[in-house]
């Protein structure tokens, strides 16, 4: 039988996929002009492999959360003046929460921009969707940070995705959420590396904290599977995983309230075996 294709189209077409990929991996960001200031891009574009290079060891947690690639330029005004700009683009939207979230803390001096954002003399720091930005000078001059507060304007428009938190933290209930400590954990939640991609939502009710894990079958994986390894690990009955609700202790974690329902599955930590009357309220609401 004759060969479809002769060598010389087999090698172009394997060149046109191989450069087609690598655009796909570090497509070029348009960074925005900035009055007044030079644009410089002198810098490589990070990605997974090298990430260690630029921010040491933090690039553990970034690569823990789908990061894909950073692009860094910076702006300047004579030999003293300058604005650096890091934009940290991740696999989806979910994963850029995550290391967003990560690195806020609810004492932060939020403001209004992107998804959300958080500001510091000289610095702003904000996530639109899969990507975080960050923006940063030494600069002390009020028209310095003024263009920063104008850069920031300009790249939240130019950046794609969404502009609102991941739909499923409005699933968790309003009563005692603990304000900006939403969190996205990707890996060993609760300690357990069985465990994977839970949102994460802190919550304190007359004086006692406990903290709410949402999965999801789309975002985890088989539920049943993880509740399975749990009670095996911890020698109870994992033969007959079902949907329902279960209670157990963890020597790590304490009590353990878990329910599973559907594509989702809900876990407590932090309340006693005397207050499973708390834990059967969320769940209700959660899992309704």
């Amino acid at each position: 039988m004759k060969s479809i294709f002769n060598l010389r189209e087999i090698f172009s077409l394997l060149i046109f996929f191989i450069i087609a990929a690598l655009t796909v991996n570090s497509q070029v960001v348009d960074f925005p002009q900035l009055d007044g200031f030079k644009l410089e891009k002198s810098y490589p574009v990070y990605t997974p492999d090298d990430l260690w290079d630029y921010i040491n060891g933090g690039a553990d947690s970034y690569n823990a959360l789908g990061f894909s690639d950073l692009h860094i330029a910076e702006y300047t005004k004579g030999k003293k003046v300058s604005v650096k700009v890091e934009i940290y683009r991740h696999l989806n939207e979910d994963l850029a929460f995550g290391i967003y979230a990560l690195e806020r803390a609810s004492s932060y001096n939020f403001i209004p921009i992107g998804v959300q954002g958080y500001s510091d003399e000289g610095m702003i720091n904000f996530l639109k969707g899969s990507c975080y930005v960050k923006i940063s000078t030494h600069s002390k001059s009020k028209k310095v940070l003024k263009a920063v507060d104008e850069l920031a304007e300009k790249l939240e428009q130019i950046i794609d995705g969404s502009s609102e938190f991941p739909a499923i933290l409005f699933d968790f209930p309003t009563e005692g959420k603990a304000v900006n400590e939403e969190m996205y954990i990707a890996e060993n939640v609760i300690g357990h590396e069985f465990l994977s991609d839970a949102f994460r939502v802190n919550y304190n009710i007359d004086g006692r904290r406990f903290i709410i894990y949402l999965f999801t079958e789309e975002i985890s994986g088989s539920l049943s599977e993880m509740v399975h390894e749990y009670l095996e690990r911890l020698d109870l009955d994992s033969e007959s995983v079902s949907e329902g609700k279960y209670a157990f202790k963890d020597g790590y974690n304490g009590d353990i309230f878990l329910a599973l329902k559907g594509e989702r599955m809900v876990l407590i930590t932090g309340l006693g075996n005397d207050q499973s009357d708390i834990a059967e309220k969320y769940i209700t609401e959660i899992l309704k």
